[in-house]
Formats: structure tokens, sequence, C-alpha cells
């Protein structure tokens, strides 16, 4: 029986063999093959193309290739074709999209085909880049919002170099301002003026602690909040702020969780956003404050520089105003940036915010579209803890003791007025103007010292290295701190010890006294940190 089938011979074997492996190859890499004749039209491309883009190559081959590439890219892809048919060969980058219309970014390298001298058509590989497009976006992000954190800590930095400079000048006015008030009867004819001195040192304290608010320096008393405690305790002052014109609506999330942070600072963030809503808003508008629970992802975490995944509490401020372009949204939180007329606002308002939001351990985010409106979006981290009653305390005149106190201040003129303030409340005084002196008269003091009040920053040795050394010449002294550190910062630095307090300048002879009589009256302190330090 005889058969026509005949075997194949070795060479065609060989042929079919490496065809087969040359299919499967272009069936299998992730870059799609692709042929066109010379007038751009498709006459083969690989089978991935299904995998990739969800087309058939029977949906494609016979087609312009411009077929499936982003309208708006098209003219650039053909301009690169002209140059691969001149014989300039280069990669391009352009847009499709996909049967489904999903846009997706592509990278293209493509070869004339000549035969005889003349050109036949164009060879080339496309390869999906849409991912390695969405993590170079997200890293310019990145790196964007890195220079701009390392940009407002240099700010912040001589913001509160200028404030302490500022601090010490306006202790004296207002020092001074009250001793001498408290000695005049309420008929002298120089009180009128005394007061308002002593008003525009307290106007100028207000301004510089906007300053450490921007520069995240400044003394917080950080409690437990709910916040919509504070928006609903602070309703009826924003009616007032915004004007009839403005429409005040607030969505609260019944279920909010806590935050930790300043009450009078979250109070003064809510008013400057709302103040800057107003401005957005001259004929009237919707002011909108929303609360709600939010869970910031790793991801999302990383998106913003210093921010760290967890439970937090969204704390969002809403107008319906004109909105900003993308220029002035790049400079809303550096001081003294504005775009209001001279003389209708000092540029202090969103860097203050930002401030506040910053040193609160959370993050503050702004999405404005021009002519359609502005929304901040404040997050702070959630805590567990349970919010305490507020107590209310009335003020009395400053108490006084005999106990004595060593007084550490570099500043000639703030040593002398609060050596005096102390003496009068009839304190007996050791008074130094540096830590080495300040040792020295530790050392000869034979009595007990019952209080060090020293600031922090200091020549020669600061109040924080001064404070360790004399607690083991007089271990029964207590301290406190003078300066605009905040209380982490000094935890930090791993010497705040149970008992010390921090006062931030400026302050009054009152208060300073208050606090004297508040340290020296509480429980005898013991060496560590105390439990919860650092509010």
């Amino acid at each position: 029986m005889s058969h026509d089938r005949r075997k194949p011979q070795p060479a065609e074997a060989a042929l079919q063999q490496s065809e087969e492996r040359y299919r499967a190859l272009v069936e299998n890499i992730n870059d799609v093959l692709f042929t066109l004749d010379g007038q751009g039209l498709i006459t083969y491309i690989s089978p991935v193309i299904e995998r990739l883009f969800h087309y058939t190559t029977h949906d494609l081959v016979g087609q312009p290739f411009s077929r499936f590439v982003y309208p708006a890219d098209r003219s650039g892809l053909q301009a690169s074709l002209e140059r691969t048919r001149a014989g300039h060969v280069e990669p391009h980058e352009f847009r499709v999209v996909d049967q489904d219309g999903t846009i997706r970014h592509v990278r293209t390298s493509s070869r004339p085909q000549v035969e005889e001298g003349h050109l036949v058509g164009f060879t080339g590989l496309l390869t999906d880049i849409t991912e390695h497009k969405r993590m170079e976006a997200a890293l310019q992000e990145s790196e964007a919002q890195l220079r701009h954190a390392q940009k407002m800590e240099a700010m912040g930095r001589l913001a509160s170099g200028i404030a302490h400079d500022f601090n010490n000048l306006l202790m004296i006015m207002m020092g001074y301002s009250e001793m001498i008030l408290r000695n005049l009867s309420p008929g002298d004819p120089i009180r009128k003026e005394l007061e308002a001195i002593k008003k525009a040192g307290e106007r100028a304290a207000a301004l510089t602690r906007q300053l450490l608010a921007f520069s995240r320096r400044q003394v917080m008393q950080l409690q437990v909040l709910n916040l919509n405690t504070v928006v609903t305790d602070l309703n009826k002052m924003l009616y007032r702020l915004i004007g009839e014109d403005i429409q005040l609506e607030t969505v609260l999330a019944p279920d909010v969780g806590r935050v930790k942070a300043d009450p009078g600072q979250v109070e003064q963030v809510l008013l400057n956003l709302a103040v800057n809503a107003r401005d957005a808003m001259p004929r009237g508008g919707t002011l909108t404050i929303q609360t709600e629970n939010r869970a910031l992802s790793e991801e999302e975490a990383r998106r913003h520089v210093g921010a760290q995944a967890g439970a937090y509490v969204r704390l969002i401020v809403r107008d319906t105003g004109y909105g900003m372009d993308e220029e002035t949204q790049a400079h809303i939180f550096e001081p003294f940036f504005t775009t209001k007329e001279a003389g209708k606002g000092t540029g202090l308002g969103l860097s203050i915010v930002y401030g506040i939001v910053t040193q609160s351990g959370g993050l503050i985010e702004v999405d404005s579209v021009q002519g359609q409106g502005t929304t901040f979006t404040i997050s702070l981290p959630r805590v567990p803890e349970a919010v305490l009653p507020t107590q209310i305390t009335t003020p009395t005149t400053p108490p006084r003791g005999t106990e004595t106190i060593l007084l550490v201040e570099d500043d000639a003129t703030v040593r002398l007025l609060m050596a005096h303030s102390l003496s009068m409340g009839g304190y007996q005084m050791l008074v130094a103007n540096h830590g080495q002196e300040a040792l020295h008269l530790g050392e000869q003091h034979e009595g007990p010292i019952h209080l060090l009040v020293t600031d922090i920053v200091m020549p020669y040795m600061t109040g924080l290295e001064l404070a360790e050394r004399l607690v083991h010449i007089h271990p029964e002294v207590r301290i406190l701190y003078m300066s605009g550190y905040t209380r982490s910062a000094i935890l930090q630095r791993g010497v705040l010890r149970t008992g010390a307090a921090l006062l931030q300048k400026p302050f009054t002879p009152d208060t300073l006294l208050r606090t004297v009589r508040n340290i020296l009256d509480a429980p005898q302190p013991t060496l560590g940190l105390p439990d919860g330090a650092g509010g």
C-alpha cells in the first residue's frame, strides 16, 4: 500500500521549528510587535495586543495605526513616523485607548523597512509603560512635597528666631506696664496711656505666637478633643464672622473619633479658614464644615512627607468661592504670602494653620478649582483616650511665697524684671546671667534652692544642661524652663525631669508668680519622665 504523504526533510523541519519558536516568542512577550505599510496601515500586530489592550488582531489589521492612539497624541506620533521615514530611529512615548476605554501610556520604537531603495513600511515594538509612568508621577509628587517641607522648615526657623528676639522685648513692655498699673489708682491720669502700651504689647505678643505657630515651636496645651464639640461651640462666633450673605452648614459624623490637640489652636485653625472662605465669597455662598473618620493606608501615607498610616479624624472646610490657580496653591502656606490687597491681611493665616496642624502630628491638603471653590482637609491622628471635663478657674490676686529661687536669664533687662517681680512676691532670689554663674551660686549656697527658673537657650551652657548638673548639688530643686521650644522638642533630647514646667515667652509678672506658686505647691516629684509628658 503506497502513501502520498512524505516525511519533512531536515531543512523543512528545522524551518518549521524555528517558525514555531518565533511565534511562541512573539505571542508571549509583553511587548507588541507590529508592522505597517508605507501609509501607516497595520499589516501585522502580534496577538499579545489582546492581552494588553483587549483588541483582537482582526480589529486592527488593515486599520491605520492611529486608530487606537489617544486623539491628542496622534499628531506627535505622525511626526515621529515621518522622522523614522527619514532615517531617524528614536523611541516615542504616547497614549493609547484600549478597547474598554482606559487610557494607557506606551513607548514605541520603530525602524523603516526598505526594499530596493524604497520605503515599504515600518517594523516596531510597542511597550506598555503605564505603571512606570504612575510610579514616576508619584515620585515627582513626593519630591515636590519634600522640597516644600524643607522650604517651610527653613522659613520656620527664620520666623522662630524673629519671634524669640521680639519676645524678650515684649516681656519688658508688658511686664513693667503691668507692675506700674498695679500701683496706680483707678483715676490716675497716666493709667490710660499705660493700658494702651500694655495692650499694644499683647497684640504684638499675639503676632509672635502666630510666627511660632507657623514655625511649630510654640508651647501646646494638648487635650483629648471631640472635634464635633469644638465646631458646635464655635458656631455662634462663626456666624458673626462670616456675615449674613454666607450660609454655614455643618456635617458632623456622630461616631467621629477623638484627637489630641490644643483646643485654642484648633479654634484658631477654624477661624482662619473661615475668614479665608468669607473673603473668597464676597457675593455670598456656602461654607461647609465637616467631620469624619479616615483610615490612611501605607500607600496614601507615602504620598505625604512625614505622615504615618493609621486612624485619623478629618476636619473638612469647604467654600463655594472663586478658588485658586495652581500657582497660588503652591504658595498659600508660606508666611506673608497673600493675594489680598495691601492692608487687608498679614499673609500669616494659612501659615499658622499649617504650623498648628503639623505640630499636632496631622496633615493638611488643599483642593481648589477656579470659579468653583476651595476645600481644606485636615487629618489629625485618632486617639483612644476619653475626653475629660473642662475645669474653669477664677483669676485671683497673684500668690506669694518665701522660698529660695535661682533665676538664670541672659537678657539683662528681662532678668531685672523677673527678679524684681519675684522679689516683690516675697521670694528669696539668687540671680545669674548664664549657666556657669548659676552653678557657682548653687555650690556656694548653703541652704535649699527650691526652684530653678532658667531660659533654655543661653551662652556657655543650655538651661537643660544646667538643670541636669544643679540637681546633683541640690536634689530638692524643682525646674521651670522659659523658652519658645515645645515640650516634645525638649523630651526628644531626653532631659526633662518630672516636675519640670515650661513657660512660653512672653509672659507677665502675674503669670510668672502663679506658675511659680503652682510648681512649689505641687507634690514633690521623683526623678524620671512623667506619664504622658510632652503635651
